[in-house]
């Protein structure tokens, strides 16, 4: 991991003695939650949390929907651009689901395990340094905000040390693949893709857009053309049971979006592959 990416700058750092209320959010800003005392639990990009008591930590990535829940808590919370003041322009930053603009929303780079969200059990060791850091902000004291930037760094840096980034969640990009491979001939929504990842589909596809230049839904459909090729090539299946395998609503649309991306009918694409040898 290149650390020398990071570069916090901070918008907000409090502690919160209050109830939190089960509601779906979404942060244009990263934040990092810790609990001094209590309970909190609830659920992130989908996936359900346990129970976090004194100690625990949680990193949420921009862009990653949340809903937290607690009755009796006392929390640290700090919001801030993961990348040098890459974010988004004036305006809450932290809004409801149904709220959310992801054309608000700048992506930086990935930074493995800051591209998906974190849970440390164990980091009581940091308490008496967080709630420093929270004093430092209110106080607005000198170089306060360039001092702060530091030293979020720095217990990021702890974070990524501490968890295994063998069992974080599957980067994000890989993880569509292996979905749309495993659902290749059903139809695949943006909706429901980022339902199940946890991410609003705007914010799928615009994610997409940045890394490989193409929206969510042209990569599901370059995706079934891919795999068509290989069928065509491969095995002796009619273009009509290609069609439908690979999730086309039907052979004549396949046919019209092969032309589209290859220059020629799915036919004549087979018959240059006819005398292949094995």
């Amino acid at each position: 991991m290149d650390y020398s990416l990071l570069n916090p700058i901070v918008h907000s750092l409090a502690v919160y003695k209050k109830p939190i209320k089960p509601i779906e959010c979404v942060g244009y800003d990263s934040k990092i939650i810790y609990v001094i005392s209590g309970d909190l639990s609830g659920s992130i990009a989908g996936e359900k949390l346990g129970h976090l008591n004194a100690g625990h930590l949680l990193y949420i990535p921009a862009g990653v929907e949340y809903k937290l829940k607690a009755q009796y808590l006392r929390c640290a919370v700090m919001s801030f651009d993961l990348f040098g003041g890459i974010g988004v322009a004036e305006g809450p930053r932290t809004v409801t689901g149904e709220s959310f603009d992801a054309s608000r929303l700048v992506c930086g780079e990935d930074i493995s395990p800051f591209d998906s969200y974190v849970h440390v059990e164990d980091m009581e060791s940091e308490r008496d340094r967080i709630i420093d850091m929270c004093s430092l902000f209110t106080s607005g004291e000198g170089l306060y905000l360039a001092a702060l930037s530091a030293a979020v760094k720095s217990l990021l840096v702890k974070i990524a040390e501490t968890v295994d980034e063998h069992a974080l969640p599957t980067r994000m990009v890989t993880a569509l693949d292996a979905y749309i491979r495993e659902n290749i001939g059903e139809e695949i929504s943006n909706t429901e893709i980022g339902a199940i990842f946890g991410y609003h589909p705007f914010y799928v596809s615009k994610m997409l857009k940045d890394k490989k230049g193409i929206t969510l839904r042209q990569y599901i459909i370059s995706y079934r053309l891919k795999l068509a090729c290989e069928m065509l090539r491969y095995t002796a299946k009619s273009i009509n049971e290609i069609a439908e395998e690979c999730g086309f609503t039907d052979a004549s649309y396949f046919t019209k979006t092969f032309k589209a991306a290859y220059g020629e009918t799915p036919k004549a694409y087979r018959g240059k592959y006819d005398n292949d040898i094995i």
